[in-house]
């Protein structure tokens, strides 16, 4: 069957659409239901059930004929939409616990696979349907690569429609209603399984409408084997699944001196707050207000809040305001205007929406300015200075464009950012952030230190400890972290001001670990023990170095300062750290082993499945079946492939997330872009004759190889050049960025498969399963690779993996040449 019709590429195209859009939709439900770092198995999964489907038509090429190839496409594409509802419902009704406790391990090990075979199923028919189209039609695999691109472009803005207006359980019967209409499509020339593509589509589309009004499928978050809290609110996007919970009756505090706290209960100077939830575990309170400030005033004796008592009437900014208890903090302590910056538009509805009343309309007050963007590039592109910079607590645990790593990946915490916000401060301004703090060794506080003072120094201070201070309440009783607050501040902090600061921190009970000038002066109050006096004594003697790098690099964990190119600030851990004790009594220090254990976890087993699925069924295949063998230099040149382009694909999102001002903004658009060109790319390829592709090649690697290491190092200068523009602008210079790189990535795949098809043809869906396996192993080691040696680094990986395939096809080419003059 050489010729492929119309309606089959379209078909083509909605089972592409379909699998990637239950990939995005699943990234998020793992993140509500497992964990965050949990995200990362999403991708693999798809990828893995694509190459299996590959290995499968490899032992069964008789699939694959003519006569039989267009009704397999039509059932894999109908088991794809039937796969979809039934799988998800198994997976929900799986006990897992994603925790390392070792009591438990083999058992949630266990469940794990279980979890792994249920959700491969629907990945493996897609993959089926499109490795026997590309089997089928390998002669127009350009044409056919471009339907499946397309396709996949498409399903990044499915699922994020889908995600908005039907919430998780309704984006995944939406993405069965996709497979399902593939399936009708594909039967317009089969009328015996028309009458059963219509009846699973209508049925499919009757659960969606059903769930909507009656909420049949419920996504909880027993992470813990505890059922969830009554819900107040519940609403999903594609940045995370957003949820409200019964009024609490009691103050709440981040960090507050312990006696202030039971006397603000005794008194009852306090109002109820309600729970907001991000992905289950984020937390941030949505405080009761009435209108009046001073009945909020016990926000004002917050650690949060501790930059108020230096700087009065100040014009603030806070990052991640949340349910609005840092905005109500900055106007109870005086602050005339207070601008506050939310990625996530969920958290503003929900605060705006149903709990309007109980906030008191906070969000639309005169004095408060609400705005729903990327706080980092907000700040840039403003023109305004500030007195107070806030940022407490800003980390999501929830999975973002970059799965795994999305909590480690935080461009709020780089020199980069730093160095901004010191633009965007007064002459008298401070950058006030608060973070975790663990005394026996505050590794998350010295690399909130250390990154701040790389930035001040690239703003041109020459002497930046003299602008910082850091003030804690240390861990409690039973408390295994505290927190602390550090403050930036754009000029040096005078010796008033340290006075100043001394004071109001022995007055609320908190303690001075660095101020300047504080080194000879009494050490904590006498309340404080000797682990705290050793944590004191370790910030201060990191700021006061001679040498920090020397500090930095003997410290037992990873404090050096983060950066745009190297942007994991919460990956404190380094693999020798693995195995050491002391971190499992932190939260903050768990999650980063936990992830970084995912991961590797991620690789072991992309090599296992690649041993299990390419190794061996390549020498039982060839040597006891007598199947087409293809050689090594072809399946190197196809896995190098998968592997570059995710190489290219993961960084590239991670980079444009502050760039375009939301991470939702940069997963679709980045995701679109390059699919979209590729699939041009891949239709152009298809169009030319095969007596030219030879003189393509001696081009095309080159080329694509030297716009790989432009887009990693000039793209980099274009971004910052043009970050202060309107979005439309941005969107522009993105799409200009990709378009050129995204059209020849997307030639070197079909151009492979044409060769192939022509010379090798019983070894094409072997060819398909070994680039899906390298493409898992290519976005695991993406991360990696990040995190160890960073963005531009990983893009130039990816240049070199590019220029290897590019020689391998050459020898290929020229090696059967030669074979034909013989």
């Amino acid at each position: 069957m050489r010729n492929v019709d119309r309606h089959q590429l379209i078909g083509i195209s909605l089972t592409s659409m379909s699998s990637l859009s239950l990939e995005i939709v699943l990234t998020r439900i793992f993140s509500v239901t497992m964990g965050y770092h949990f995200a990362f198995l999403a991708i693999s999964l798809a990828l893995m059930g694509s190459a299996m489907a590959g290995v499968i038509l490899y032992f069964f090429p008789q699939l694959t004929r003519p006569k039989h190839v267009q009704r397999w496409i039509c059932l894999a594409a109908l088991t794809q939409a039937l796969s979809i509802p039934l799988t998800f419902l198994l997976y929900l009704r799986i006990p897992l616990q994603a925790t390392l406790d070792d009591a438990v391990l083999l058992q949630q090990s266990l469940w794990m696979a279980l979890i792994c075979v249920d959700l491969t199923l629907p990945f493996f028919a897609s993959g089926l349907t499109l490795s026997l189209a590309i089997s089928a039609w390998s002669e127009k695999a350009g044409r056919v690569y471009w339907a499946d691109l397309t396709g996949a472009s498409l399903g990044c803005l499915l699922s994020i429609i889908a995600l908005e207006n039907l919430g998780g359980a309704g984006a995944v019967l939406a993405v069965a209603v996709g497979a399902a209409l593939a399936g009708l499509t594909f039967t317009l020339k089969l009328k015996r399984l028309q009458t059963l593509s219509l009846l699973i589509a209508v049925t499919l589309l009757g659960l969606i409408l059903g769930n909507a009004r009656w909420n049949w499928i419920t996504i909880s978050a027993n992470r813990s084997g505890v059922e969830e809290a009554h819900r107040l609110h519940e609403h999903w996007n594609a940045h995370s699944r957003v949820t409200v919970y019964d009024i609490a009756h009691y103050p709440f505090f981040w960090s507050v001196d312990i006696n202030y706290w039971n006397k603000t209960i005794e008194q009852g100077r306090f109002l109820n707050h309600a729970l907001l939830l991000i992905d289950a575990v984020a937390g941030t309170p949505i405080q009761e207000f009435r209108g009046h400030l001073d009945e909020v005033e016990f926000l004002h004796y917050d650690l949060t809040s501790f930059a108020y008592h230096l700087i009065k009437q100040p014009q603030t900014l806070v990052i991640g305001p949340g349910g609005g208890r840092d905005v109500l903090a900055a106007l109870a302590s005086g602050a005339p205007h207070v601008t506050a910056v939310e990625v996530n538009p969920a958290v503003i509805a929900a605060v705006r929406g149903p709990f309007a009343d109980f906030s008191g309309h906070l969000y639309e007050r005169p004095d408060v300015t609400v705005v729903v963007d990327d706080a980092r590039g907000y700040i840039t592109r403003s023109p305004d200075r500030y007195d107070i910079i806030q940022a407490s607590l800003i980390d999501t645990w929830a999975s973002g464009g970059s799965g795994a790593f999305a909590l480690s990946e935080n461009s709020l915490y780089t020199v980069e950012a730093f160095r901004t916000y010191y633009d965007h401060l007064t002459d008298r301004g401070i950058l006030t952030v608060s973070r975790w703090y663990l005394t026996e060794r505050p590794a998350e506080t010295l690399r909130l230190i250390s990154t701040g003072l790389a930035g001040w120094a690239s703003a041109g201070v020459t002497d930046p400890q003299r602008h910082v201070a850091v003030v804690a309440r240390p861990n409690l009783s039973g408390e295994s972290e505290g927190m602390a607050t550090t403050l930036f501040k754009r000029t040096p902090f005078t010796q008033r001001e340290v006075t100043l600061l001394k004071e109001k921190a022995e007055h609320l009970g908190f303690v001075v670990l660095y101020a300047p000038g504080l080194l000879d002066q009494d050490p904590p109050v006498e309340a404080q023990n000797e682990a705290q006096d050793e944590g004191q004594n370790e910030v201060s003697r990191f700021v006061t170095a001679e040498n920090r790098r020397d500090f930095i690099s003997t410290y037992p964990l990873d404090i050096s300062p983060a950066t745009d190119d190297r942007p994991f600030f919460f990956n404190l851990v380094r693999f020798g750290d693995f195995w050491d004790m002391s971190l499992s009594t932190s939260g903050v220090y768990r999650a980063s082993v936990e992830a970084i254990l995912i991961l590797a976890v991620v690789l072991g087993v992309t090599v296992g499945m690649g041993v299990l699925f390419i190794l061996l069924p390549l020498w039982l295949g060839a040597r006891r079946r007598g199947l087409a063998r293809p050689s090594g230099g072809l399946l190197a040149y196809f896995g190098m492939l998968g592997a570059a382009f995710m190489l290219v694909e993961i960084p590239t999102i991670q980079r444009l997330t502050v760039y375009l001002g939301r991470p939702i903004y940069s997963l679709a658009i980045v995701l679109f872009s390059i699919l979209i060109f590729s699939g041009l790319g891949s239709l152009w390829i298809g169009r030319r004759s095969y007596e030219r592709l030879s003189r393509l090649l001696r081009h095309l690697f080159p080329l694509l190889v030297a716009m790989v290491i432009l887009h990693a190092t000039a793209g980099v200068w274009l971004l910052e050049i043009t970050i202060g523009q309107p979005f439309t602008t941005r969107l522009a210079v993105t799409m200009a960025l990709l378009a050129p790189l995204g059209f020849l990535m997307g030639i070197p795949f079909p151009l492979g498969m044409r060769w192939a098809g022509t010379h090798r043809p019983g070894v094409v869906p072997w060819l398909w399963g070994v680039n899906g396996t390298l493409s898992v192993l290519g976005s695991a080691l993406s991360i990696a690779l990040a995190i160890h040696v960073g963005l531009r680094a990983t893009l130039l990986v990816s240049a070199g993996l590019y220029g290897l395939a590019g020689l391998l096809l050459t020898q290929e080419t020229n090696r059967e040449h030669k074979h034909q003059s013989i």
